[in-house]
């Protein structure tokens, strides 16, 4: 057998393989990606069941603003939403209420001092507190995979199967800019 041919053939049986194992790391990270997302959304379903008992809680001890309560029932069945883009918006929504049942449940001392409307709240900031931590894995295992799609020479591979950037999980525009705004002078 000529030299040259074995060369030929080692060289394309390193590509091949080579090929297979760029495809196979391009799959593990899609699999982490699922993963690190199914933690977001169990923690986005948690919230939304809290959300009927907090309506309900809601209306029995005050005359509630009627768009508060819709707001909320939308953004509950935009948290149980299969759609990633939809769940993390209505995340954002539902987090930019919050602050306002608060307020108003300042001004009903008997809903402050409910039980069940302070625990219903206790669990929302325990389901929020453990989105941020998910969120934040999330995003770690998007970046890695975006990386390996554009970093030569694993993007030709990520280029023949398709392989298109993965969105992250980012906190919406205004409340960023309220994060910035954020001045001591400004706390109560």
């Amino acid at each position: 057998m000529p030299w040259g041919l074995i060369i030929t053939l080692v060289v394309v049986a390193l590509i091949v393989l080579w090929f297979i194992a760029v495809n196979n790391k391009l799959k593990r990270l899609k699999v982490v990606i699922a993963e690190a997302w199914s933690g977001i959304d169990v923690q986005l379903k948690r919230k939304a069941n809290i959300l009927p008992n907090l309506v309900d809680t809601l209306k029995m001890q005050m005359k509630f603003e009627e768009d508060v309560l819709t707001k909320l029932t939308a953004a509950r069945s935009g948290l149980a939403s299969s759609d990633r883009a939809e769940a993390m918006a209505a995340n954002e929504k539902l987090n930019s209420i919050i602050p306002t049942i608060r307020a108003t449940a300042e001004a009903y001392p008997e809903l402050g001092t409910n039980a069940s409307f302070l625990q219903m709240m206790n669990d929302i900031r325990d389901c929020e507190d453990k989105v941020t931590y998910a969120r934040t894995r999330y995003n770690m295992s998007v970046s890695t995979y975006n990386q390996v799609i554009v970093v030569f020479p694993d993007s030709i591979v990520a280029g023949m199967i398709g392989c298109t950037p993965e969105k992250m999980f980012e906190i919406a525009e205004t409340a960023r800019a309220e994060a910035d705004d954020l001045r001591i002078g400004n706390l109560k």
